[in-house]
C-alpha cells in the first residue's frame, strides 16, 4: 500500500525592502531646496526667519483679511494672483503685502524649477480647523509648504508621531510624496498642527506640480 508523499512547506521568497528616504536636509539658503532629489533625502528645508516687521503685521491682520487663493498657474503669474486675492480679502496695499506676494512668487519659481513643472497648483489659504491633523504622506511627487502666519508644519518619522518637529513660521520646505520617482520609499510624514478651538488662524502656502491634463 502506497503512502502519500509528505507535505513540504513552500519556500519563502524574501523580497528585498525598498531603500527608505528619511533624511532632513536643511540650510539657511534657498539652494537647499534644490537638493530634494539627493539620495536618502525626504525633505529639504530652507530655515529662514520672517522679515522684521512682517511677522507682527501678518499676525495682527484680521482673519477675514487674509487671502484665500487656489488656482493652477505658471510661476510668473503668482505675484499678480496673490495681489488679486489680497484685494478680494480687503487687505490694504503696502510694503508687507508686496513682500508676501513677492515671496510666494519666488517660492513658486523655485518649485517650478526644481520639479521641472511649467504649471503649478498653488494654494494660499487661512487654516483654522484640524482638517489635516493626521500625519500623512501626500499622494503626489512633491509639495512645497510655507507657513506665513501661525504654527508651522510638523514633521515625524513613522512610529515617532508623538515626537514631531514643528517648523518655524517662514521656513520653506519641499517634501517628497508617495509618487516620487525612483526606488526609495519616503519615510517622513507631515501634518498641519491642531489649532481648532485655539482661536489661531494660520496662513499656509502649498505648491504642487500641476497635472498637465489640468492646465
Amino acid at each position: 500500500m502506497s503512502h502519500p508523499a509528505p507535505l513540504t512547506a513552500a519556500p519563502v521568497i524574501a523580497f528585498p525592502r525598498a531603500p527608505q528616504a528619511q533624511g532632513l536636509l536643511r540650510g539657511p539658503e534657498p539652494e537647499v531646496l534644490g537638493r530634494i532629489g539627493a539620495p536618502g533625502i525626504a525633505a529639504a528645508i530652507w530655515d529662514r526667519p520672517r522679515a522684521p516687521g512682517f511677522a507682527d503685521w501678518i499676525e495682527a491682520l484680521p482673519p477675514d483679511h487674509l487671502p484665500d487663493l487656489r488656482m493652477i498657474l505658471p510661476a510668473p503669474a503668482a505675484r499678480d494672483a496673490v495681489h488679486l486675492a489680497c484685494d478680494r480679502a480687503g487687505m490694504a496695499p503696502g510694503p508687507f503685502r508686496d513682500m508676501l506676494a513677492g515671496d510666494v512668487a519666488a517660492l513658486a519659481t523655485i518649485m517650478g524649477r526644481v520639479m521641472g513643472a511649467p504649471m503649478l497648483h498653488l494654494r494660499l489659504n487661512p487654516v483654522a480647523t484640524d482638517a489635516c491633523r493626521r500625519f500623512h504622506l501626500d499622494n503626489l511627487t512633491a509639495r512645497l509648504l510655507c507657513t506665513y502666519r501661525g504654527t508651522g508644519t510638523q514633521l515625524a518619522r513613522p512610529g515617532h508621531e508623538d515626537r514631531p518637529e514643528t517648523l518655524a513660521p517662514g521656513a520653506a520646505l519641499i517634501l517628497r510624496g508617495g509618487l516620487w520617482p525612483g526606488p526609495e520609499q519616503t519615510a517622513v510624514l507631515h501634518r498641519s498642527p491642531p489649532v481648532a478651538g485655539t482661536g489661531q488662524v494660520r496662513l499656509l502656502l502649498a505648491i504642487d506640480p500641476a497635472d498637465p491634463g489640468l492646465g
